[in-house]
């Protein structure tokens, strides 16, 4: 694991809601830490543009997951490595098979009054299915791209 430094051992800038994972193309997947960082990561375009992806275990609590590109169709493979991240990064990795949702992050909205890290999805949502296998091998390898901050 890679900590975002300067040389000095302080971290360099302020918090970030999210930690960064890059997959074998070099994108960038941005995975929210906690309740409130979710809802940070995912409703301020600060953190993503509304035409990147945003993934969620479907049905059980976890962290937000941000894919980090514009493109119409994304590589599959990238694809599945941020479904995979949303799936171990939630209460449904105990599950041989994990359904992940997928939409467009302009697609994710905050309903008045919601608790944190609570959102709502309209427009197209798609379903990523993996055996908790894949996600397991794919993670290993993301693994060694994090870089916390």
């Amino acid at each position: 694991k890679q900590q975002n430094t300067n040389g000095d051992g302080n971290e360099t800038g302020p918090r970030l809601p999210y930690r960064r994972y890059y997959t074998e193309n070099k994108t960038e997947i941005k995975v929210g830490k906690q309740a409130t960082d979710n809802d940070v990561l995912s409703l301020s375009p600060e953190h993503r543009s509304g035409a990147h992806w945003w993934y969620h275990a479907s049905g059980c609590p976890g962290s937000h997951v941000v894919l980090c590109t514009d493109d119409a169709s994304p590589n599959d493979n990238d694809v599945r490595d941020a479904a995979a991240l949303a799936a171990l990064k939630s209460k449904c990795i105990g599950q041989s098979v994990i359904k992940v949702s997928m939409t467009r992050c302009r697609n994710v909205s905050k309903p008045p009054g919601a608790k944190p890290g609570l959102v709502q999805l309209g427009g197209d949502v798609k379903t990523i299915t993996l055996k908790k296998d894949e996600v397991m091998k794919r993670t290993e390898r993301l693994e060694e791209t994090v870089i916390v901050n």
